[in-house]
């Protein structure tokens, strides 16, 4: 009865780590060990065959995937940044890239390290030659509010050279996955 209750438990947890797995998209992997008859639990019956491990694979970790190439339209959202003349702007994807040649890169927050250490400096020391190559704007996109973004280019000291548009709600990084 106890052997029963125990490959009823397996089933039955084998079952609900399948069937919550169908929409996760990274594998990670849950071995569950073999069945061994434990003297304790043993019945007079023939004893469970052994079977191999059995691998489950599941993970909520997202599958990064680039879900936009160039050449691809943007989904719409409105963002907003700050002017040379320290007003608070609102643009659209559409407005943005309207018939132009666009440097679109996104953080994932301001003031953090590597971001401000390689990232925005990185753009920001090469606008002199993507300009000259043909490129209108380049603009960097984080989930903060326009108003840290206006602070971290105020601490960087990047100047009119790159765009610092705020998704705050994060709207438009949301829609590009």
């Amino acid at each position: 009865m106890a052997a029963t209750a125990a490959i009823s438990v397996a089933f039955a947890t084998r079952k609900l780590l399948t069937s919550s797995s169908r929409n996760l998209k990274q594998p990670l992997s849950l071995l569950s060990s073999q069945r061994r008859s434990s003297s304790f639990f043993s019945i007079s019956s023939a004893p469970l065959p052994l079977r191999r491990p059995q691998t489950l694979r599941f993970s909520t970790l997202p599958s990064i995937s680039a879900t936009i190439s160039v050449g691809d339209k943007l989904p719409d959202a409105t963002l907003s940044y700050f002017d040379s003349a320290d007003e608070l702007q609102t643009v659209s994807a559409d407005e943005l890239t309207s018939n132009k040649k666009v440097i679109l890169f996104a953080v994932p927050g301001a003031f953090t390290p590597t971001c401000s250490q390689k990232h925005l400096p990185g753009f920001a020391a090469k606008a002199a030659d993507f300009k000259a190559k043909g490129v209108d704007t380049i603009d960097c996109i984080s989930v903060n509010d326009a108003f840290v973004m206006k602070a971290w280019k105020k601490d960087l000291k990047i100047g009119d050279d790159v765009l610092m548009l705020s998704d705050g709600n994060g709207d438009f990084t949301g829609a590009i996955g």
